[in-house]
């Protein structure tokens, strides 16, 4: 694993909302763009997986590391929450080895 924090979303998951909240194409090319624009190719990794058999609640994060812990987030909107994964990305790239990053600074819900 790489010493950068890897940050997965699934892009195959949808759902039937018009609005593209549950969009992960939409949410993973969101977060992409965030990171180049803002600079933090550097800070995390990103990855747009095939699926992270969450399909029932659409879109779909991991946040993964070395020597941190593993946070699976689900029904992530795609258009409200972008920037949420960036920040969220950025703290949890920011962690400690050992140290916990607050639900409060995770977009969606647990798993």
């Amino acid at each position: 694993m790489s010493r950068t924090p890897l940050i997965s979303i699934c892009r195959r998951c949808e759902d039937d909302d018009e609005r593209d909240s549950g969009n992960g194409e939409l949410l993973y090319e969101q977060v992409k763009s965030l990171r180049k624009k803002l600079g933090l190719k550097d800070v995390f990794d990103l990855e747009g997986v095939h699926c992270l058999g969450l399909c029932r609640s659409p879109c779909n994060v991991m946040f993964e590391g070395k020597k941190r812990s593993t946070y699976v987030r689900t029904q992530v909107h795609a258009v409200l929450e972008a920037e949420a994964v960036v920040q969220a990305a950025r703290a949890y790239a920011a962690l400690e080895p050992g140290e916990e990053l607050s639900e409060r600074r995770l977009p969606g819900l647990s798993d």
